[in-house]
């Protein structure tokens, strides 16, 4: 039997707007690789690409628009308020076809793409307590993004490539379908919770092979 594969893209982590995180991450030698707003969505962020995937430090903007019809149902509004509301702060975006994967999902369709774009989403994702799933619009690595677009990797501070991704969900929550068949087709590790919070970390590896540090998200600090 084959096993559909899947690539992870990129990940998402709510902060508050321009968060202390941003310079806790430029503190260990990253640099940004861009900004952006999405607008109807009400978020914007900071990322920070390494050569396979990105780290997406995303905060609200508007909480009327989060709300709106065409994007509530991304739970974006319920996981930028994690710390009250004890949701998954996290979004996990692929490059590859979760529907092909046996991930039911539905075409979001934010403002802010092209007319006729969408973005599938993990039907199982309408659990705020899960993180969001879905298809990247980016169909390529960072390391292969045209020069214009991709400004500085984590080269520089010697890192390359993310080797591992490490989910672990707030004691009592079990994964979802989605997110069970999600870590069989992309290597995504999930460990069980053992406290109220969600966690995240990341194994980033030095431009020589080795692994350099495991980054953890959120840092614990508040």
């Amino acid at each position: 039997m084959t096993t559909h594969r899947l690539e992870i893209d990129h990940l998402f982590v709510f902060i508050e707007p321009d968060g202390p995180e941003i310079d806790a991450l430029r503190r260990l030698g990253l640099v940004e690789t861009y900004r952006r707003a999405h607008p109807g969505q009400g978020t914007a962020n900071v990322c920070f690409a390494f050569d396979n995937l990105y780290l997406e430090l995303l905060w609200l903007t508007s909480e009327a628009e989060a709300r709106s019809a065409p994007i509530a149902r991304t739970r974006l509004w319920e996981r930028s308020q994690w710390r009250t509301l004890g949701t998954c702060p996290f979004g996990i975006a692929v490059r590859g076809d979760l529907a092909g994967a046996g991930v039911p999902v539905w075409d979001y369709r934010p403002p802010y793409l092209p007319p006729g774009m969408s973005i599938p989403v993990a039907i199982g994702s309408d659990d705020p307590m899960q993180p969001m799933l879905f298809v990247s619009p980016g169909r390529e690595a960072p390391r292969d993004w045209p020069a214009e677009r991709r400004g500085r990797l984590q080269r520089d501070a010697g890192w390359g490539e993310v080797r591992e991704v490490v989910l672990r969900l707030a004691a009592g929550v079990a994964p979802c379908a989605a997110l069970v068949s999600l870590a069989a087709a992309s290597g995504l590790t999930l460990q069980p919770g053992e406290g109220p919070a969600h966690g995240l970390s990341l194994d980033l590896v030095g431009v020589d092979g080795s692994v350099a540090r495991t980054l953890s998200i959120p840092d614990g600090r508040r």
